[in-house]
């Protein structure tokens, strides 16, 4: 233990000492949030909906049949409740929810005004504002053909009003999406891109030889380069929650605790695959490069910019091996939804699992290079 400890405290006078790696702790994560939101892609390819009718009339009943013509939508049809509408969207199962009242019909018949109540999943508010205005665009396209096909004159005819409530996000702030997912950024570079650059340059002064000579065993070593690293990780995200409340007011609605647990477990994924990056790579050059590769394609491929149900079938499968958007669905669920364990305990599952994988490899790469 004494062996270990003193390792963790070399560790810490390194990296302050270390002008990269103090610039990489600091200055890296604000580049990226200045840059990384002009990359966004706009365009929603699909949307799931679904449809309460309290009406149950033949009109609301073609309303809800036009959605199957639109491309963009995937039609989960008339719900039974409520309740099983908000468990289909706590879930991400469903992106709208299209209620009618039990006057629809008569009100249209009549020329009275009726509201439709549109309910739109908000976590993503580009998602959720872009769909809404496919949800109305189909709704009025059916009201035009349909007033076409009755032979009415459409001056004066009965308005529809749709209202629309954004969940997880009643005020349409992108921040709300962006900040939580700017922390998983920095810690995602404090576990992968710091430990492969630090170990690396151990190799470029020599100085890893020396380690490897002592008595001080390849665990203990691993150990002590990784206890820092994952330390610090975990200071700079409950640093980051902080911050986003005092700036952006942005509160955890889940449970604290259990993030910054999950939070433990994703940065020993991304220690792991530092430290085998570390192990492969000969210099600190060829970290970089090969970290900022696997750092782009996580980024842009974990849904913080551009929805997964948007993706090619290619991309999304790719995901199963991101562990970016793993970590990224247990923020947007336990910050903004206020999720609990069994709402993200496939992905705790999915990140324990690369945890193993990953620093098994890490501990026997090391092995193989030292012999």
């Amino acid at each position: 233990m004494r062996i270990i400890l003193m390792l963790i405290k070399k560790e810490f006078l390194q990296v302050f000492r270390n002008p990269l790696l103090r610039s990489i702790l600091i200055v890296a994560p604000m580049v990226q949030f200045v840059l990384f939101p002009f990359t966004a892609d706009y365009e929603i390819k699909l949307l799931q909906i679904a449809f309460i009718d309290h009406d149950r009339s033949t009109i609301t009943q073609e309303i809800i049949n036009s959605y199957d013509a639109s491309p963009h939508f995937v039609n989960h049809g008339v719900l039974d409740s409520r309740a099983e509408a908000d468990q289909m969207m706590l879930k991400d199962q469903i992106d709208f929810i299209v209620e009618f009242p039990s006057d629809f019909e008569k009100n249209i018949v009549n020329g009275e005004h009726t509201t439709i109540a549109v309910t739109a999943n908000a976590i993503n508010s580009v998602k959720a504002g872009i769909g809404n205005n496919y949800v109305q665009r189909v709704m009025n396209d059916f009201m035009e053909n349909y007033y076409e096909n009755s032979g009415y004159d459409l001056t004066g005819q009965v308005q529809i009003v749709s209202s629309s409530i954004y969940w997880y996000n009643e005020q349409m702030n992108y921040k709300n999406l962006i900040v939580p997912g700017i922390l998983v950024i920095l810690v995602t570079l404090i576990g992968a891109y710091i430990t492969a650059l630090n170990i690396v340059r151990e190799k470029e002064l020599g100085t890893i030889e020396q380690i490897n000579v002592t008595p001080i065993r390849k665990w203990q070593f691993i150990l002590g380069k990784m206890i820092p690293f994952w330390i610090l990780g975990i200071f700079e995200f409950i640093l980051g929650l902080v911050l986003m409340k005092i700036v952006f007011s942005i509160s955890v609605q889940g449970s604290i605790p259990l993030l910054i647990g999950i939070t433990a477990i994703y940065l020993l994924v991304m220690l792991g695959l530092g430290f085998f990056i570390s192990s492969v790579s000969e210099n600190q050059l060829q970290a970089m490069m090969i970290v900022f590769f696997l750092f782009i394609v996580f980024v842009l491929l974990s849904g913080l910019f551009t929805p997964i149900e948007g993706m090619p079938t290619w991309a999304a499968k790719i995901n199963y091996f991101n562990p970016l958007s793993f970590y990224m669905e247990v923020i947007k669920s336990i910050v903004l939804k206020g999720g609990a364990m069994k709402d993200v305990q496939q992905q705790v599952i999915a990140l324990s699992a690369m945890a193993v994988i990953l620093n098994t490899a890490a501990l026997l790469s090391y092995r193989e290079r030292v012999k």
